[in-house]
Parts: structure tokens; sequence; C-alpha cells
């Protein structure tokens, strides 16, 4: 069974973004779970990318051949496609909108620490025990800077500052390093899920309209042609060998054919010459008797 190159290249990109959507999940689950101060819109929205920008692709380009059907145009004859740049464009945006804001908790540490601290003093407030005892699981730590600052479990009646280190053994160390960390971790992927998109972009876009490319040079050549003809329209059959250029593949026969050629002639003389011989009378004719010589042969 034969694919079209349409059909190779939509489902490469249909894997590579589920994989990117996949990634943007886990993030965004971790965030969720280690009550990180990335907000679920973000999150939510950087997830969403991979799914939005192949199809708004995938519909600037479908829509694109509905039109050249239309205007009966062949395929690709239209060579910068409003419906297609305005895609781009709306991707485009979107990424840097989304990279941006998810690069603000990949800052350097010292400027996230005031984040953390009112994300951790938010849960303190409302009790929320379930979160906090997430966080000093997930790291074996107790409490924001220190295992008496805001530790679980609350102070009370019954617990003073330092329960937390009683009921897990003598932990001592603060949760905010290793949090801070978390949350950088977690940024770090939600950035390469951008770039990820960013990649398929520039690999379905801009590379197939430069046949001297990096890519068109790293890349096989069928999979590098395949590519560029897919956007620019070719849908002419190919042979199943390509042709290889080569300027001394066919040198040595066109020699022999020149020596051939220059042959003919002499042979051609030589052959009237017996003839001659043989029908003149009392001529002897044999393989011994001696050969008449032509001068234009001589020379």
């Amino acid at each position: 069974m034969t694919y079209t190159r349409k059909q190779v290249v939509t489902c490469i990109s249909v894997l590579y973004l589920v994989i990117a959507t996949a990634l943007a999940g886990y993030a965004a689950s971790r965030a969720n779970t280690r009550s990180v101060p990335i907000s679920d819109i973000l999150t939510g929205f950087t997830t969403a990318l991979p799914i939005v920008s192949g199809l708004l692709l995938e519909c600037g380009y479908d829509f694109t051949r509905r039109q050249e059907r239309r205007q009966r145009l062949s395929r690709g004859q239209i060579q910068r496609p409003p419906l297609v740049i305005i895609a781009n464009t709306l991707i485009f945006i979107y990424s840097s909108v989304v990279i941006t804001l998810v690069g603000t908790h990949a800052a350097p540490s010292d400027s996230l620490d005031c984040g953390l601290r009112e994300r951790w003093q938010t849960l303190f407030r409302k009790k929320d025990s379930d979160a906090i005892r997430k966080i000093q699981d997930a790291f074996n730590c107790c409490g924001l800077a220190n295992s008496r600052d805001m530790a679980w479990p609350f102070p009370d009646k019954t617990h003073d500052q330092h329960a937390c280190e009683r009921t897990y053994n003598g932990r001592s160390n603060g949760c905010l390093g290793a949090w801070k960390a978390e949350e950088q971790q977690i940024a770090g992927l939600l950035m390469g899920v951008v770039s990820m998109v960013f990649v398929w972009q520039l690999l379905i876009i801009v590379v197939p309209t430069q046949k001297e490319s990096w890519l068109h040079k790293v890349a096989p050549e069928s999979l590098s042609r395949m590519l560029a003809d897919e956007r620019h329209g070719d849908t002419e059959p190919r042979r199943a060998i390509g042709y290889i250029h080569s300027h001394d593949r066919y040198s040595d026969r066109i020699e022999e054919e020149a020596e051939e050629e220059e042959q003919i002639p002499e042979r051609a003389i030589e052959e009237g010459n017996r003839r001659l011989d043989s029908a003149l009378p009392g001529h002897p004719v044999g393989d011994n008797q001696p050969s008449i010589e032509n001068e234009w042969a001589r020379s």
C-alpha cells in the first residue's frame, strides 16, 4: 500500500504534536500536584498550543486548496496563501506570549522566592494540609524556609512548631530550595513544548521553501524532495531510482563509438577494392593476392 506525501507529512506531524501535548500535560500535572505557583490558565494554554497550531495550519492549507479548486488553479500556484500566512502569524503570536509568561517562572532563583512564599502562605492560611503534606513528602522536608516555618502538622493545642520534625523523624530542612527547583524544571518543560512547536512550524513552513537549506543537506534526498514538493504542489510521479548526475558515466562508451565511426570509411573502401579485383578478367582471386591501395585510404 502506497501513501501520498501529504499523508506521510500529516502522520508525522500528528505524532510529533501528540508527543508535545503529552509532555505539556505531564508538566501541568506536576505543577498541580506540587502546588507550584504556575497558573492553571498558563499551563492549559501551553498544553493546547500544539493542538491549536496543528489545526490552524491545516485549516489554512485546506482553505487554500479549496480556493485553488474554485479558481481552477493547479495545486501550489498560489505562491503566498493569505490564510496560511494568517495561521502562521497567529501561531507565532500565541507561542511568543506563552513562552514569555512561562519564562518568568524559569528566572533566576532569587526572583522566585516572593511567589513561592505567597503561595505557601495562601495554603497555610487555608489550612490546606493535603497540599502542604504532598510538598513536604515529595522533597522530604518540613516547612518553607525551615522546619518551623508554617510546617504541617499545623500548630494548635496538641502540636507545637516542632511537630513536623517529630512526626517525620528529624526532618530539619525547609522546602523552599527544592520547591523552587521544581518550579524551574516545570517551566523548562513548558518552554520545551513551545520550542517543539516552533521547530515543527519551521520544518513545515520555512524549510520546504528553500531547496538548499541545511535540512535538505542532512535529510535523505527522497525525504527532502518529498517535503518540498508537497508544499510546492508537485504531484508528478517519480521514478523508483533517481538519476545521479555524472559527467564521466558514458565517456568510455562515447570514445568507443567515435573509434568505430572513424573505421567505417576505411572498411568500405577495402570492401570496394576486393569487389573490383574479383570483377576484373584474368585477375587471380584468393587470399594471397596483393590488395590495391586507395590513395584516399592511405591518406
